[in-house]
Formats: structure tokens, C-alpha cells, sequence
């Protein structure tokens, strides 16, 4: 998602006949594609998939056993097709006349009963019956049955229709001989019947004698093309060979026999226009649908996007829709003219009962203005014949409505089930081609329940198979027979179908298919203009009732259960969603979806090591499901579980059995793991996207359209360079374009350039109403909302998907040695669909959204968004910096996101902010009003990618630096609406950012002209071999980028003031720290001597990866009298670090690894003084822990592994503003054991008696000497500096302002051109520091 959704796969329409008689074996696995899957579940299901399902119609024997073993015979007839004269040729009768009687007299009672005259009290049968009843089925077939046949055919030898059933007997009783015997028989009585033909291939086949059967079945559907029976039998034998078929050669070979089958007996009874040439009763028009459908699916296999096959569906549907011929004025309806009709009937039931229909609508068809959408319902008024004396305006209309393309239309399944009504109200509702003209008034008659059931059922398998087509239709432009051009279409469609579908044979598994489709449509709206106060339905809203309504019909229906469930986790409903998975689970053990949708919502929840389990089961039922594979992999990751993991090239790894990979080359790299299959599958979903949303830009607009909405972005005309880069750029998604090839992300794409164009509209209108002031000595009285007609919103084409993300989340991408591409591409493609989300609200408004007026009094006013104002680092690191802003210069507003916790974080950041907002039950329109109403000049992303945080408020664009965003995170790269990342040299080197990488491209003379898909200074992030990370321009603060606390929060351990430590000699204050922490280090390692040094890493445990915890272990070697001290962080990790060090470095080594309890924060931030030196882990860097390390003066060993991996860089950032950063951070994993080694073998300790007789261990060697110098500096190193930090970010937030409004943030336009400043040389802002950082070193 992103969590599963599962499609049923087996729709409830689906005709559960098997394939042919119930002697023919199951069907095979599932197939190679999806047409295959049809004809296993939707045509031809195995024979054995649902015992207790009545036997199909073209089953003779099996409606023989049925009607005789059964006390009422289901409607079942084992009837010939005619009546044949009466041979006079004897039969013996071969049983006692005992056994005869005894089946005359059981079916004389049968009779009796069945009977409703009165009995009047009389008894009919004998107290005493000698011979006892028979009670199984064989014995019914062998003492009754059997003899009464015989003694049938001696009364009336040569009858077919007795022979008939005896060989249907024979048959079930495993005498074949005789079966094939007795429908010899019938043969030479009459060589023209087709029954005993169809019965003696049935029974050759039992004999597997396949090749015969196929023969007699032949000459069956020969004779007579209309006998389905024979037919189905034959079909059913070439498809079950075809699925167990070796090699596609031969499956191929055997699909092609049954499509030449099909077309034979569709040939013979059906036209190419679809009029029939052989009369075929109503009762058999869904086999005839099904013959056509399977020919269709069969076509589809090997061409399917082939019109020849769209077609066969239609022709299909054309067959139910029409009336007999004697109610057909005209000729028949067609799929087009149902379709059209479809929409109209929708677009009538939506509308509140006492308004009418648009007038171009009500005018296409001809219908009277006037009349209301309640009076339509009851008018009796034939829309399929208004559609068609419309011709093509009834769709040009409603192509209006949907603002080019087939308008969304959103029923509640209660609206949906008045569509067959609507649509066929001559037939009262009835499917038309089933019914018949009664004799009084000439109005069809509709036939009866069990055949009106069956045709619902098959034409509404033939809807389902339309709109799963469509639904996964990667295109938005689609040909469809009947209609004269290629219509705009995608979910649109398929969700009318759907309607259709549902409407003629509701089932929880249509139910179930619709609400994956709604859940996929972010905040879709009825494209109805006169909806007047009527509630809005949202796409997940709807969702959630189609979910239910399913369940109200199968309570224990998993699919449903668990997308039900996926939509609560969806709106945070954790604990909802994990009862309704459970009880899926519960009815489905080895639903492979569930168990991983059940993982990540214990997850999240705070529980990912009882995750485990669900993701494990998950993997093996189904190795390849991406949810279960990345939530497995991050499970185990969070417990330090590698097992299984492998290793990449250059990286360790570890084996299934836990044993260490070494590093190794391209060439020998071991047998892929864990690893590689989440990094295979994340490619392959990042590929999709290149298939995804074909079309879309010239869905959206013409060239001409395009154009004017870059020049309007411009505020001038194009100039003809500029004109001819813009025309080459936008004309190539209207050719013919190899998107795969060239990795073209279309509706990324255009996401990209809608983003592009809302900021530079934004501006112009801020151009417009105050020029390019900076601020304002007054209040203005300009009409904020004047010339919003200039300043238009572009909308997103209301028939895009959802940009498809990949199953692993950016914040997992911070612990695994990925590459730059796919670093850059996974929270890209994230941001894509939050960009998606938030442009598809409905109430946004028409034009972007107005600029707040300048700064009154140069009072800039900056909003803080963030989900974490609690007890969480975030507020730990910021909780001083709102209150240290400069008032001023700013006005500071919070949003928090998320409830509060009932610490005390929150109470004390919303005392130092003007406007406190708890925005946790607000939704994201509620949130972007109150800041544009209160003019926020720049906002403040605090949230990224994590839980509960609301970047949709960003990407709605609601103010002119919305898009400037800090980043206590490292996961941005979100361009779409962030412009900025605040950042540091070290962190995030220059190279890496899109905008810098442009500006070196372009001093060197590379034309940018050639990379199409690039806007100006944005290169596409899609690019194949682009290095660069970042699509955001730095933000670049002095230092560090980090902001801490610890000089305002954490002064207890010393309990002196700021001024009361300058003033106290340094020689005291480091004597002091001594002694705490000899005492702080005998309280927590009571038993451990004075001389052992210990390493410590107070990470979360999912940050440990192999590569780093072997160097650990090795360090533990190379110092044999030290110990490493890790947290139970969780404190499930702690086996799996035991149990790999003591395979890894053995017992000893393994006994010195040690684990304490996670201290609550004051208590953690001073016991880090007991450590004598932190070893930071590699992929993804300790951050808000360094800070509490550092604090008391441990000094930490790191090492920046990835110039494209911030995570991995940030410690060497905090080290480096320290001022000791030279002597924390190395450059290689080598460099980082030796060091590690090397200061733990410095240390040395002197014992020293102070006067009062305590005795202090003095510590010497150059680990101690950096230890004192970072103890002894805290308070004045630019690390813990919190107010210079919000001093120099607020020279960051006026320069994005200033570069806004003066318009030299967005390169190429006039005024980057024309401009001096230091944005033409770097589009980063470099922020310097005014004060001198004031590190003393002491020897």
C-alpha cells in the first residue's frame, strides 16, 4: 500500500456447474494468467469443489441419481429430447418379481405422500414391513431402481426414454459394461440420439478411454449443436487436459481444440450480428451465454486486448438484454446502449427524489425537463429505448458531465438494486430474452424463478468479467464496440459494471470486489452538480458500506472481513481492524493476506515482535506476497533476527542457519535471501507505475491547454525557446511512447507538473495583489480572493488511479543497504499518492489557494505541523525552540496532530506558542482552512513519513512555503510539496540534491532539453542512472542540522545554572563528573571492575545489522577486558544477539555481551555517563540517542557509510558540532574498530583520595582527555546551543520567504534569470552563523 486488499476469486455469480458430467475429474492448479483463472472458477470449476451443489443440467446421469435418490427431484428431469416409438423387441427381466414390486409399491408411496388430498386418518402402509428399506443410495439404485427399470422395459421394451435412464443406472453403479451396452441399444433403436451418443462418451471416459469419448461427443454436438450437454462434456475434458498440461505447446494445442468446438456450435446457432439461427428456448439462453463467454476467454488467453473478444462479451450480454422477437421493435439492444443506459439510470438513482436531471442530459434523451429523479423511478419510460433514439448525444452528454471522460457515480448498494427496474421495466425488472407474451395484454411474462436465477447468474458473471477487465485496465483511453472513439474510462466503468452486476445477482464476493475499487478512489464525489445539501459519499465511506453489506449476507466471508479490516487500519482504527483480521483468520487459517494485514496492525499497535508469527505463516503459504515478505524481513530486523537475511555485495550477511556471510563480489554473491526477494519485489512494484495511468496528460488537457496554463504560471506569454521545449516535452505522451523502456511515469508525471504550476500560480497572484513587498507596515485592504478566475486550480483527470507505492515504507529503507535509486524513488512514489490524495478532495476549492498578504510589521507567521507533541524525541530535542522565537520577527502556531499523552511536553510547548492547535480530530480541510485564514506565511513539516502525520495538509498547497520543511526526519525526498530540506554539508552532501546536481549539468554545456520529463531545476526522479537523492533544495545550517535540548531539560545531574558552571572552576566540575560516575557505574554494574571498559549502544534494536554487530564482536576480541552494553529495546532481541554472538565469536565473547532495561528519559540521559565509549551503528545512525550521549561527555565512534543515506550520516553531523568531530568520526569500518580499540586500551586509572577520604579513580589516556573536553564544553558547543540553532533557522525561514516572493526560487523564471544573489549559483540556502562557536580544548 501499503496492506492488501483481496479480490474474491471466485465472484458469487459464478456458475458452480462442473465442467461436465460428475465422473469428469477436478481441473488442475490455477493457470497461467487471469482469462485461465475465468474458465477454472467462473466457467468450469472443478467437479469436486462444492459436493452438496446440484449437478448441472448437462449432467444425464447425475440428474438420474438425483431425481431418484432425492424425495423431491429439484426440478431435474432425465427426459430425452423427444419421444421415440416403442421397438417390440423383448428384455428379460433378469431380477425376482419380488424386487419389482417392492420399487412399484416404494414409488406408489412416493406418490401417495406427495399428494395434498385429504388422508382423512387412513393408514397406507403396514405395521410390519418384511423387507427393511433401503437407505443408501446404492441400495436405492440396486433394490429399486434397477428392478423397476427392468420390469419397465419388459412391459415396454425398445422405450428410449426407460433405456435412458437404465443406462444412467448401470453407469452409477459401476457396471459400465452393461451402461455402454444399454446406450448401444438406444443407438440401434435410434441412430440419431444425441443422449445415448453423450452417455456412452460419459462412460468411456470413466473407463479413460478419453480419446473415444471425445469422438461420440463430437458426433453428438454434430447431430445436434444445441445439445449443451454434450458440449459442456467435451469443453470439460479439453480444459482439464490443458490445465495439467505439460508445457504451454500442448495446453495451447488443447485450448485451441475447445475454442474450435465453441466456434462450431456458435457458427450453427448464432449469427456474427447475434441473431439466432436455431431456435433456442429461454431456458437455455445462459448456456448459450456461457458457450460464448467461454470462447470469448479462451481468445482472450492468447490476444487480450483483442476487440474480437470485448466484442464476444458484448455479444454475450446483447443476448439478455434484447426481448423476444415479438417485443423487438427495431432489432436488438446493444452492450453500448446498456452501458449508456446504465450511467443514466446511476446518475438518476444519485439524485435526491425531488430533483431533475441536468438539461443536457434530460434534452439528450429526450426527456421532459420537469420531471424529478422519483418520478423517472416510477414513469415506466424504457431508457434503453431513449438511449437509442439519442444516438450519440445521450453520450456526449454524459462525457460532459465527466469532464471529458465516463463520470464516477456513487450508488449505495440499496440504490443499486433499482437499476434492473429502471433499465427493463416492460419485463418488470426481468432480464428481457427469458420472457414470454402472456395472452391477455401482450406484455412479457417473465419466466420462471429457477430460470431467471440462472440467467442473472451467468449474465452476471459476464459483467464481472467486464469490469475485473476494466478495473485493471492500465490505460485511461479504451475502444469499445459500438462506440465510434476511444472513451476516456477506468474505474468509471468497471464500477458501473459492478452496479449492473450486483443488481441482477448480489453476492458477497461482488460485494467485496466493489469495495476494493471504492477504497482505491480517494475522495471521489458524485460528478452531479445538483446534489444540493445531500451528504457527500467519499470513496472509502462507500466502501465500508458495500464491506458490511457483503457481511450482512456471509458474516464469515474473509475476503470482506479483512478489507473491512484493511479500511480501519487505514483511518487508524488499529484495534477494530485487528478483531476483524482475527476473525478472518479464524475462519481462514491460511489466508496469506490476512496473517500479513493482522501483522502489520499488531505493528503498529507497538508489538512488531508479536508480528512475527502472522508475517511468518504469511511467507510460507505464499513466499511471493510483498506485505508479508517486508513485514517479515522488518520483524525480524526489529528483534535482530537474521537468519535467512543473505548479504549483498560488499555487505555481511547472515544464513538460514545464522552462520556470518562475509563480504563478497558482484560474482560470488551466495544464495539470495530475505534481502534480495524484498529488494526483487520492490522493483517489480516500482515498475508498475510505468504501465499505470497511460494517457493520463492528454486525458487531462489538450497541448493548447497546456501551454496556457505554463504561460499563466510564467504570467507572460512563452518565449519561442521556451514555447518549443514545453510543446516537444508535452507532445510526446500524445505518440506512440515505449513507457517501460524509458521508465516514463506518467501520472507521476503529471502530479509533477500540477505541483510545478500551483506555487508559480500562487506567486503571480501574490504579484498581482501586492507586488514584490517583503512586508507591510499596515493592514492591507485589498480583497484577498480578487482575480481568483486568473489563478484557476488544474484538476487531476477524474479517471486516474492511485499512483501504486511499494509494500516497503520509506522509514524502512533507513536499515538496509539499498541503492540511490531506490532510496529516492520509494518515498517519491509515496509522496505521489499523497500528492494524489490531497489534489482529489472535493473541497478544494476551484482556483489555488489566495497568498497570505505581507508580513505586517515584519511579523513573519510561521505553523509547526506535527504528530508528536507527547512524550516523544521530537519534543524532547524542540520542546524550548517554539518559545525561543524571536516575537518580533515571527508568530508561531502549532498543529498537532495526534491526542495527547498527559505528559508534560505538550502543556509546556503550548504555553510558548501564540496559537496552540489540537488538530488531532480535525480532518486535513478543517486544518488547511484555519491556515489560510490566519495568513501562515511558511509551514513547518514535523511529521514525514510517520505515523499520524499530515502531509496531505501539505501537499494541498495552502500557503506560499508550505513546501519549507525541517526535518527532525531523514526521510523527505517529497518535492511534490516540500521545497526544502533543512540539513547540513555533512548530512547531505551537495551532490546529492536535484537542484545542484541541474546547476553543475548546466555550467558544463549539458542541454536539459533532451531530458524531457525534467521540470526546470526538478530532474525526473524516475531517471535510471541519476546518483542524486534529494528532489528537495537544502536548507544548509551551520553546524549541524540537529537540534537539542539537554542544556534546558537536563541540568539535574550537576544541579548547577547555566551561569553557576561558568563560573565553577574546570578542574572541579570534571573531578565531580568522576565521582557521579564511579558511583553511577557501581549502582548499575555492581560486579564489574573499575579497569573493564564498556562499549554501549542505546539504539532501538532494529538499527543493529549484522555487518556492524560483527564488528563489535570483534572489537570485544581485540579488548579482552571490556563488555558491550546494549538495551532490551525490545526485549525480545536479546536471545538473537546472544545466540549470534556465541556462534559468531563464541561463549566468552558472548558471555561480555550485556543487557540492561530501557530508563525512563532523565534516568537514561545521566546513566550514559557510565559508558565509556558509544559505538554508533552504521546504516542507520544513533540521532536523538546521540545527543543524550554526548550530553554527559561520552564520546561516540562513528562512521558515515552512505553519501546517499542521511540516516547514516547524522551522528557524524552531531559530532562534528561538538567541535571534536575529527577524533569521532572515521572513514572506514576498519578505521572504526581501530579506533574503538585504540581508545579503550588508552584508558588508564590513577586512584586519588580526596580530602574527606573518598576515594576517586582518575582516569587518564586520550579517551579520557576527549571524554573531558566534551564534558567540560557542552555548555558552550554549537550541539546543545538550542537558541543559536533557532537564531540561525529563522534566517533559513525569511531567506524561503524572500526568495518566494521575489520569485528567484523558481529557476528559469525572468527574475532567477535576472538575479544576482546567491540563489543563481546554488538554489540551497546557506545559512551562517553570526557568533564565533567558543569550544575551549584542554589538554
Amino acid at each position: 500500500m501499503s496492506d492488501g486488499r483481496v479480490p474474491s476469486t471466485s465472484p458469487a455469480a459464478t456458475d458452480h456447474r462442473p465442467p461436465s458430467s460428475t465422473f469428469t475429474a477436478g481441473v488442475g492448479p490455477p493457470l497461467r494468467a487471469l482469462d485461465e483463472q475465468v474458465l477454472a472458477t467462473h466457467l468450469w470449476p472443478p467437479s469436486d469443489h462444492n459436493p452438496s451443489a446440484p449437478h448441472p443440467a448437462g449432467d444425464t446421469i447425475g440428474l438420474v441419481l438425483d431425481t431418484v435418490v432425492a424425495q423431491d427431484g429439484h426440478g431435474l428431469t432425465s427426459q430425452a429430447l423427444e419421444t421415440h416409438p416403442s421397438p417390440t423387441r423383448q428384455v428379460p427381466i433378469s431380477f425376482a418379481s419380488t424386487l419389482s414390486r417392492d420399487a412399484l409399491l416404494s414409488y406408489a408411496y412416493q406418490l401417495y405422500r406427495s399428494a395434498q388430498l385429504p388422508h382423512l386418518g387412513l393408514t397406507a402402509i403396514p405395521l410390519v414391513i418384511a423387507t427393511p428399506a433401503p437407505t443408501s443410495p446404492e441400495q436405492i439404485y440396486r433394490l429399486r431402481l434397477l428392478p423397476l427399470l427392468t420390469t419397465l422395459c419388459s412391459l415396454h421394451p425398445g422405450d428410449i426414454r426407460i433405456l435412458l435412464l437404465l443406462a444412467c443406472t448401470y453407469h452409477s453403479l459401476g457396471d459400465y459394461n452393461m451402461s455402454l451396452s444399454t446406450s448401444q441399444e438406444m443407438l440401434r433403436i435410434d441412430p440419431a440420439s444425441v443422449e445415448a451418443m453423450n452417455n456412452i462418451g460419459v462412460t468411456l471416459k470413466a473407463l479413460g478411454r478419453n480419446d473415444q469419448a471425445y469422438e461420440w461427443w463430437w458426433k453428438a454436438i454434430q447431430a445436434c449443436p444445441t445439445y449443451w450437454d454434450a458440449t459442456e462434456n467435451i469443453l470439460g475434458l479439453l480444459f482439464t487436459h490443458a490445465q495439467s498440461a505439460r508445457g504451454n505447446s500442448q495446453s495451447s494445442m488443447l485450448y485451441a481444440r475447445a475454442l474450435d468446438a465453441c466456434v462450431f456450435v456458435q457458427r450453427k446457432i448464432i449469427t456474427s450480428d447475434g441473431r439466432l439461427i436455431l431456435p433456442v428456448p429461454p431456458h437455455d439462453l445462459p448456456r448459450l451465454q456461457k458457450l460464448l463467454l467461454t470462447s470469448a476467454t479462451i481468445q482472450g488467453m492468447s490476444s487480450p486486448d483483442s476487440m474480437a473478444v470485448v466484442s464476444a462479451y458484448f455479444q454475450s450480454l446483447e443476448l439478455m438484454i434484447s426481448p423476444p422477437a415479438a417485443f423487438t421493435s427495431g432489432g436488438g439492444y446493444t452492450a453500448r446502449e446498456l452501458i449508456l443506459a446504465g450511467f443514466l439510470a446511476t446518475y438518476i438513482l444519485q439524485l435526491p427524489p425531488s430533483n431533475v436531471l441536468p438539461p443536457e442530459l434530460s434534452q439528450s434523451v429526450y426527456l421532459p425537463r420537469d420531471i424529478t429523479s422519483s418520478a423517472l423511478l416510477t414513469s415506466g419510460i424504457n431508457l434503453l429505448d431513449a438511449v437509442r433514439a439519442s444516438g450519440d448525444r445521450i453520450l456526449a452528454a454524459i462525457l460532459r458531465l465527466g469532464g471529458s471522460a465516463l463520470p464516477f457515480l456513487l450508488l449505495l448498494p440499496e440504490q443499486v438494486s433499482h437499476l434492473p427496474a429502471l433499465l427493463f421495466p416492460v419485463s418488470s425488472g426481468a432480464l428481457p430474452a427469458i420472457c414470454t407474451e402472456t395472452d391477455e395484454d401482450g406484455r412479457p411474462k417473465p419466466a420462471s424463478d429457477a430460470v431467471r436465477q440462472e440467467a442473472n447468474v451467468m449474465t452476471g458473471t459476464i459483467l464481472l468479467a467486464l469490469a475485473k477487465r476494466y478495473q485493471d485496465l492500465a490505460s485511461n483511453k479504451v475502444s469499445l464496440p459500438g462506440f465510434s472513439a476511444a472513451l476516456n474510462v477506468n474505474h468509471s466503468l468497471s464500477i458501473m459494471l459492478y452496479y449492473l452486476a450486483l443488481s441482477l445477482f448480489p453476492s458477497p464476493s461482488t460485494y467485496n470486489n466493489m469495495g476494493i475499487v471504492l477504497s482505491s478512489m480517494s475522495a471521489t464525489i458524485p460528478h452531479v452538480g445538483s446534489l444540493g445539501d445531500a451528504p457527500v459519499l467519499t470513496g472509502s465511506v462507500l466502501a465500508r458500506v458495500y464491506y458490511t453489506t457483503g457481511l450482512q449476507m456471509d458474516p464469515n466471508n474473509p475476503h470482506l472481513l479483512t478489507n473491512l479490516g484493511s479500511l480501519f487500519k487505514d483511518q487508524g482504527n488499529l484495534e477494530e481492524a485487528i478483531q476483524l483480521y482475527a476473525k478472518a483468520i479464524a475462519v481462514k487459517p491460511d489466508f496469506d493476506v490476512a496473517l500479513a494485514n493482522m501483522g502489520n496492525a499488531i505493528k503498529d499497535v507497538g508489538r512488531g515482535w508479536e508480528a512475527l508469527e502472522y508475517y511468518r505463516r504469511a511467507v510460507e503459504i505464499n513466499p511471493d506476497l510483498p506485505e508479508a515478505v517486508c513485514g517479515l524481513m522488518n520483524s525480524m530486523a526489529s528483534v535482530c533476527d537474521w537468519r535467512g537475511r543473505s548479504c549483498f555485495t560488499d555487505e555481511y550477511g547472515v544464513d538460514d542457519q545464522g552462520h556470518l556471510l562475509a563480504p563478497t563480489s558482484a560474482a560470488h554473491v551466495p544464495r539470495p535471501g530475505l534481502m534480495h526477494k524484498i529488494v526483487d519485489m520492490c522493483e517489480r512494484q516500482l515498475r508498475l507505475a510505468y504501465d499505470e495511468n497511460v494517457h493520463a496528460m492528454s486525458t487531462m488537457w489538450g497541448l493548447g491547454e497546456w501551454l496556457r496554463a505554463v504561460e499563466a504560471a510564467f504570467g507572460r506569454a512563452l518565449r519561442e525557446h521556451e514555447r518549443a521545449t514545453w510543446v516537444t516535452r508535452i507532445n510526446q505522451f500524445y505518440k506512440p511512447l515505449d513507457r517501460m523502456e524509458r521508465h516514463v511515469n506518467e501520472g507521476g508525471f503529471l502530479i509533477r507538473v500540477l505541483n510545478w504550476l500551483q506555487p508559480r500560480l500562487q506567486r503571480q497572484w501574490y504579484v498581482r495583489l501586492y507586488g514584490k513587498a517583503l512586508r507591510a507596515d499596515q493592514e492591507g485592504t485589498l480583497d484577498p480572493l480578487a482575480h481568483k478566475d486568473e489563478f484557476v486550480r488544474p484538476l487531476l483527470p477524474r479517471t486516474m488511479s492511485p499512483p501504486v507505492v511499494p509494500s516497503l515504507l520509506p522509514f524502512n529503507t533507513f536499515v538496509y543497504p539499498l541503492s540511490a535509486r531506490m532510496i529516492r524513488l520509494i518515498p517519491h512514489r509515496n509522496a505521489l499518492r499523497i500528492s494524489f490524495a490531497a489534489l482529489s478532495q472535493p473541497w478544494l476549492p476551484p482556483h489555488v489557494y489566495p497568498p497570505p498578504p505581507p508580513p505586517k510589521d515584519g511579523v513573519l507567521n510561521i505553523g509547526y505541523v506535527s504528530n508528536d507533541v507527547n512524550n516523544h524525541p521530537l519534543s524532547h530535542l524542540m520542546q524550548s525552540v517554539f518559545g525561543l522565537h524571536d516575537r518580533s520577527r515571527f508568530r508561531v502556531f502549532m498543529y498537532t496532530s495526534s491526542p495527547w499523552d498527559g505528559t508534560s511536553y505538550r502543556p509546556k510547548i503550548s504555553g510558548t506558542v501564540e496559537v496552540f492547535v489540537d488538530a488531532s480530530t480535525w480532518s486535513s480541510e478543517q486544518i488547511v482552512k484555519h491556515v489560510t485564514d490566519h495568513r501562515i506565511h511558511v509551514l513547518i513539516n514535523l511529521g514525514g513519513y510517520t505515523k499520524g502525520a499530515r502531509n496531505d495538509v501539505f501537499a494541498a498547497r495552502p500557503c506560499p512555503c508550505a513546501d519549507t520543511t525541517y526535518r527532525l526526519r531523514w526521510d523527505a525526498r517529497c518535492r511534490c510539496w516540500c521545497d526544502y530540506l533543512v540539513c547540513d554539508p555533512i548530512s547531505a552532501p551537495k551532490e546529492l540534491c536535484a537542484a545542484e546536481v541541474w546547476r553543475k549539468t548546466k555550467k558544463e554545456g549539458a542541454r536539459h532539453d533532451d531530458l524531457l520529463l525534467n521540470l526546470d531545476a526538478d530532474p525526473d526522479p524516475e531517471d535510471p542512472h541519476a546518483e542524486w537523492v534529494y528532489s528537495e533544495k537544502f536548507i544548509y545550517m551551520p553546524h549541524t542540522f540537529m537540534v537539542t535540548d539537554h542544556k534546558q531539560s537536563f541540568r539535574t545531574d550537576e544541579n548547577l545554572s547555566l551561569e553557576e558552571r561558568l563560573q565553577t572552576p574546570a578542574d572541579t566540575l570534571w573531578r565531580n563528573e568522576e565521582l557521579r560516575r564511579q558511583e553511577m557505574r557501581q549502582t548499575i554494574f555492581p560486579d564489574l571492575p573499575h579497569t573493564v571498559v564498556i562499549f554501549a549502544n542505546f539504539n532501538q534494536l532494529y538499527k543493529i545489522d549484522p555487518g556492524v554487530f560483527a564488528a563489535w564482536l570483534r572489537i570485544l576480541v581485540r579488548v579482552p577486558n571490556s563488555i558491550l552494553w546494549l538495551l532490551r529495546f525490545p526485549a525480545q532481541g536479546e536471545e538473537h544477539l546472544l545466540r549470534q554472538a556465541q556462534m559468531w565469536a563464541g561463549n566468552e565473547v558472548a558471555s561480555r555481551v550485556k543487557f540492561t532495561d530501557v530508563a525512563r528519559k532523565h534516568v537514561h540521559v545521566h546513566r550514559g555517563r557510565v559508558a565509556d565509549l558509544f559505538l554508533d551503528t552504521m546504516e542507520c545512525n544513533a540521532h536523538t540517542i546521540a545527543g543524550d550521549i554526548l550530553w554527559p561527555g561520552t564520546p561516540l565512534i562513528t562512521f558515515p557509510k552512505h553519501p546517499h543515506k542521511m540516516c547514516s550520516r547524522v551522528a557524524a553531523s552531531m559530532a562534528n558540532a561538538t567541535g571534536f568531530g575529527d577524533e569521532m568520526v572515521v572513514d572506514s569500518l576498519e578505521a572504526y574498530e581501530n579506533r574503538a580499540v585504540a581508545l579503550a586500551n588508552s584508558i588508564s586509572y590513577v586512584p586519588e583520595t580526596e580530602p574527606g577520604g573518598t576515594t576517586v579513580l582518575r582516569g587518564q589516556g586520550e579517551l579520557i582527555r576527549l571524554r573531558r573536553n566534551l564534558f567540560l564544553n557542552r555548555d558552550r558547543m554549537p550541539l546543545f546551543d538550542t537558541a543559536r540553532w533557532t537564531r540561525n533557522i529563522e534566517k533559513a525561514y525569511w531567506e524561503a520567504w524572500r526568495r518566494w516572493v521575489e520569485g528567484t526560487q523558481f529557476e528559469l523564471s525572468d527574475e532567477w534569470e535576472a538575479c544576482k544573489g546567491p540563489e543563481k549559483e546554488s538554489g540551497c540556502i546557506w545559512v551562517q552563523d553570526d557568533d564565533p562557536a567558543e569550544v575551549v580544548r584542554y589538554d
